[in-house]
């Protein structure tokens, strides 16, 4: 007989949330993460790259469609080849990612991981209900990230 509760389960690794990158971003001594909302303006972008060119870092980009922590945060395959395609015309070393089920952990994680210098976002209006039912990745962004946080709007 089986015994199902105490049989040892195999464990997989969990797949990578990179979904492309340069090809020395592995040796990048110093990181900006770029939390990159899909409707953001492209000012957003313009301000990473010009802060990571002045520090001499790699651009860790986590790309996203919304910053509600109750909406799904999927996007399309175009808009994340238009942000490589940026990066790749800025000249910067960088990563980008896929957004996770917890955007504002993810970015947090990826500047606590890499000690990043700075942490680039986007702003939006919304009303105080609205944040108040629905929350907002970049709020917990800014209240619990340990690096400074540029918001752009």
């Amino acid at each position: 007989m089986t015994d199902f509760y105490s049989t040892p389960r195999q464990n997989y690794p969990a797949p990578s949330l990179r979904v492309a990158a340069s090809d020395g971003i592995d040796d990048a001594e110093r990181t900006v993460v770029l939390a990159y909302r899909a409707d953001s303006k492209p000012s957003v972008l313009e301000q990473a790259v010009k802060v990571a060119r002045r520090e001499d870092a790699a651009l860790r980009a986590v790309l996203f469609a919304t910053d509600s922590t109750a909406g799904p945060s999927t996007n399309a395959i175009a808009q994340t080849k238009d942000l490589v395609r940026g990066l790749i015309e800025a000249g910067v070393e960088f990563e980008v990612q896929r957004a996770d089920t917890d955007v504002a952990s993810q970015i947090l994680g990826l500047a606590e991981e890499w000690k990043a210098e700075l942490i680039v976002m986007s702003s939006r209006r919304r009303s105080p209900v609205l944040k108040l039912f629905l929350g907002s990745s970049a709020q917990r962004v800014i209240l619990e990230a340990e690096c400074p946080v540029l918001m752009v709007k």
